[in-house]
This record gives structure tokens, C-alpha cells and sequence, in this order.
């Protein structure tokens, strides 16, 4: 019984390990409650870890970061909220599946200050000090995406390792 515990725990602080980061973005989006109407930032900041779970579609995060800008503004302090979302790692279940998935739809994100920006990408995939470094860069300046998907961008700049999902 203890044995059974004791992976338990472990399960669980593994799990925490990597899953449960959808809380840092939320936290950056919830403390936008300066813009927009009252109570938007928090309504959207509650949508934020549903779009960066497993199940969720690639490309949901991309839609959810536009509709922040476009309902709370696009004040610099905005747009980096969105473009957290956008660079933030989404969960993938590898239990499910061996590599993430990036959207390729090459309309998303709308925003043009949300362009050029790829996604993080959890550490044990193959590949990913390269897309993580790219995403970190993205951050800072954006990449030209010259209309690319976010997909395609991310295979642009060296990192290969994921799925398309439109």
C-alpha cells in the first residue's frame, strides 16, 4: 500500500512538473483588469488554461490571444499579455502522442503585433532548445513571418518536431 502511495506522489509531482503552467499565463492576463470593460480581463484570463491543454485545438490559444486584443485594447501592456499566450507552451498528453501540435492555419494570430511569435514547447521533445530559444527571441523581436502559419515559421527557424493541426 505505501509502494502505491508513493508512485501516487510521484505521478503528482511529475504531473506538476510540467503540467499546470497555464496558471502564469492567466495570472499575466487577469492583471490586465485596467483595460476594456470592467470584468473582461478576468473573463478572458479564465479561458487562458482551457486553450493550453492537451485536447485543446492548436490554434485555439492563437484565436483566444486575438479576441484579448481585440476586447482590451492594444496597449504595449496588452499585446505582451496576448503575446504570452501566444509564445506559451501548450500541453501535449505523451502518454497520447510523442510530439506537440502547432497551428498552421496562416490567418492566426489576426493581430499583426502578435505575428512572428512560436510557442514553447516542453523540454523533453527532441528539438526543443532550438523552438524554445526561437520562442524566447520571438518575444522579444518577432520573426518576419512574411504570412506564414505559426507552424511553418517554427519549421522556418530549425524546429521540425510537432504536428500541423489547422
Amino acid at each position: 500500500m505505501q509502494t502505491k502511495a508513493i508512485i501516487l506522489v510521484a505521478f503528482a509531482t511529475l504531473g506538476q512538473a510540467r503540467f499546470g503552467q497555464e496558471g502564469s499565463v492567466q495570472s499575466i492576463i487577469q492583471g490586465l483588469g485596467n483595460f476594456g470593460a470592467p470584468g473582461a480581463a478576468g473573463t478572458l484570463a479564465g479561458q487562458t488554461p482551457g486553450v493550453l491543454l492537451a485536447g485543446a485545438s492548436a490554434c485555439a490559444k492563437l484565436e483566444l490571444a486575438d479576441e484579448i486584443v481585440a476586447t482590451l485594447g492594444n496597449d504595449p501592456e496588452v499585446i505582451a499579455g496576448a503575446a504570452a499566450l501566444v509564445a506559451a507552451e501548450k500541453n501535449f498528453n505523451p502518454f497520447a502522442q510523442d510530439i506537440p501540435t502547432i497551428c498552421s492555419n496562416a490567418n492566426l494570430p489576426a493581430t499583426p503585433e502578435l505575428r512572428g511569435i512560436v510557442p514553447q514547447v516542453d523540454p523533453a521533445v527532441d528539438g526543443a532548445d532550438v523552438q524554445n530559444a526561437n520562442s524566447a527571441q520571438s518575444l522579444a523581436t518577432p520573426f518576419d513571418d512574411g504570412g506564414l502559419s505559426v507552424a511553418d515559421l517554427s519549421r522556418a527557424q530549425g524546429f521540425e518536431n510537432f504536428g500541423d493541426q489547422a
